[in-house]
């Protein structure tokens, strides 16, 4: 008899007296194949692997899918990116206009966020903070225009306008002193506003600073080094992970700077590691 341990328990339907029989039931087998139908489509649209680890739609995809049961046709991708994305569209603008409700209710943030793309191209990014909740406003193309306080200030006023001067309770840039002087700027002209300057930054401006201590320089470029080393050669990064049981010493940090610093606590935990890694048997090399 089949436990309750076994997928598809939950959906089991009474069935004479105190038995229970599983309307669908995915043995280990079953589970098996439906792992193998779902990897090659990975593998041969070159889906990366973490796609099945991020965000509820995965799980929710196999569920309806269980569902509907057997013989359902998957939607073309004229469908998809047709009546299917219209369809998302219109629950995404459903969604955002339940948190610009709240705006006037609780207030919100207008976080301003300048980065540069995969192509050098510089960006700044205007998000709306309310309610523990986040969602993209716009997003402006600086190619070839200095970031002057002028220039900046008359796109912060401008969101302000859009959003809503009464809606705003503070504003979050950046610490660079073009986006510090903005910040000064708008709370002159209105009163009510608040601006703070963005935590990671901060952190990330210290981080650098204290990078650039000559001790501390020193250390770090030790590190790179080694890091730089070991992942310069894929027959030595194999060795390494059977050493460090399949870790990484290179983390992406939440900074751009934090990333040296993680690197060398990574280098220091497995510091017994990476010596075995070095005196082992040169047959492995």
């Amino acid at each position: 008899m089949a436990s309750k341990h076994d997928i598809g328990w939950e959906h089991a339907e009474p069935f004479g007296g105190n038995r229970r029989t599983p309307k669908f039931m995915f043995s280990a087998e079953g589970a098996k194949k439906v792992g193998k139908a779902i990897s090659k489509f990975f593998l041969f649209n070159g889906i990366p692997f973490n796609a099945a680890d991020s965000g509820p739609y995965y799980q929710s995809m196999i569920d309806t899918l269980a569902e509907v049961g057997p013989g359902i046709k998957g939607p073309i991708g004229y469908q998809i990116g047709n009546a299917y994305l219209e369809e998302e569209v219109q629950e995404l603008e459903v969604y955002i206009n339940t948190l610009k409700a709240k705006w006037l209710v609780y207030g919100c943030t207008i976080m301003c966020d300048g980065w540069s793309s995969r192509t050098r191209k510089p960006i700044i990014n205007f998000m709306v903070y309310c309610d523990r909740s986040m969602i993209y406003l716009s997003s402006v193309d600086t190619t070839n225009i200095p970031k002057t306080a002028d220039y900046v200030f008359s796109l912060m006023d401008k969101i302000i306008e859009e959003v809503g001067e009464e809606n705003i309770v503070q504003l979050v840039t950046d610490n660079e002193a073009s986006f510090k002087a903005v910040g000064m700027l708008l709370m002159e002209k209105r009163k009510h506003l608040f601006w703070s300057p963005c935590a990671a930054h901060c952190f990330d401006l210290m981080l650098e600073d204290i990078g650039n201590m000559k001790h501390i320089k020193e250390i770090l470029d030790q590190a790179k080094m080694i890091t730089s080393f070991i992942y310069n050669s894929l027959k030595v990064v194999n060795l390494m992970k059977v050493f460090t049981k399949d870790r990484d010493l290179l983390r992406l940090g939440i900074t751009r700077f934090a990333i040296a610093f993680i690197s060398l606590q990574s280098l220091i935990r497995y510091e017994g590691d990476l010596k075995m890694m070095c005196t082992t048997n040169e047959a492995l090399w």
